[in-house]
């Protein structure tokens, strides 16, 4: 295993950021265990309706958030047309390496897993194939998740937005449900009522909804309460993809 990760470009919940901002991933983290408590949900798609809606970051900040409890955990950028984590994570893009490659059977999962500072390995993304959406949906992607599973206790799969293209929908037919994450004022309700119905035509599991770069100045957040699979987040949350 290779070993990689220099300092984020993003907030993280080990640095210094609002409290409000590391107890809502404590708190997503607790719902999603609860949701999981029968051993399911391991593999679990990270995706929103648009770019620019901090995903990314939320995928990032949710794989520390369970390797802070034990977990063993594996964050796959899944965008195959325009990966992203290894920007976030300061992780220099190899070509040789990377889930384009594995899936093309050029090298094997284990050599290509890299170790970060944080806690969780992660396999990064690499130049975009020719057939992004079957290449994500095909049974290389199903083998290689699988794999995974023998290492890892959870596997977190960062995918385009569902809004833009079919990835992240075809993707969810291979993992055990998806977190859907939301910005704030951001996309418009038709775009995610869109989005969300994508996923629902393919018997996506949505585990959730992720309110990113919720505004806590609000004073309608004052009798906020944590419920169910949701989770809010400080304007931290903007940064990311």
């Amino acid at each position: 295993m290779k070993n990689a990760g220099r300092i984020p470009s993003i907030p993280l919940i080990t640095g210094k950021v609002p409290f409000e901002y590391s107890e809502a991933y404590k708190a997503l983290r607790t719902n999603f265990n609860f949701a999981a408590v029968d051993g399911g949900n391991r593999k679990v798609i990270i995706t929103s309706a648009i770019p620019d809606e901090g995903k990314s970051s939320v995928a990032i900040n949710f794989a520390i958030s369970l390797t802070q409890i034990g977990k063993r955990v594996l964050l796959i950028d899944a965008d195959l047309r325009k990966p992203s984590v290894h920007l976030y994570l300061n992780i220099k893009r190899d070509p040789e390496h990377n889930i384009a490659t594995v899936l093309a059977g050029s090298v094997t999962l284990e050599e290509s897993i890299i170790g970060t500072v944080h806690g969780f390995d992660v396999l990064i993304g690499g130049v975009t194939p020719p057939n992004p959406a079957e290449l994500i949906s095909s049974h290389a992607m199903d083998a290689l998740l699988g794999k995974a599973l023998e290492t890892y206790d959870y596997v977190i799969c960062d995918a385009p937005p569902v809004g833009l293209v079919t990835d992240a929908a075809a993707l969810s037919t291979l993992c055990d449900g998806v977190l859907f994450v939301v910005r704030q004022g951001f996309a418009k309700k038709n775009m995610v009522q869109g989005a969300i119905h994508k996923l629902h035509t393919v018997n996506a599991k949505i585990l959730g909804i992720v309110m990113n770069h919720y505004d806590l100045s609000d004073a309608s957040t004052k009798d906020y309460s944590y419920y169910g699979h949701y989770g809010k987040y400080g304007k931290y949350g903007k940064y990311g993809k």
